[in-house]
């Protein structure tokens, strides 16, 4: 998928993360406000806490 997405929008930035905490981290360093984010992953992983904490205002000021 994100192989797809970097080939059909050059200009989008794409980036994998290892686990949820890597996302999370860096969402924090990426994500800007009037950024759009998409969390995709296996549901295993919990990537739903990922998503809940990118919508938390707090999350992006750093709040761990």
């Amino acid at each position: 998928m994100a192989d797809a997405a970097r080939e059909n929008n050059p200009s989008l930035t794409v980036v994998s993360a290892s686990d949820r905490d890597h996302a999370l981290t860096l969402a924090r360093d990426l994500v800007r406000p009037g950024d759009i984010v998409l969390v995709k992953g296996s549901h295993s992983v919990g990537l739903e806490h990922t998503a809940e904490r990118l919508a938390q205002p707090d999350t992006m000021a750093g709040d761990r």
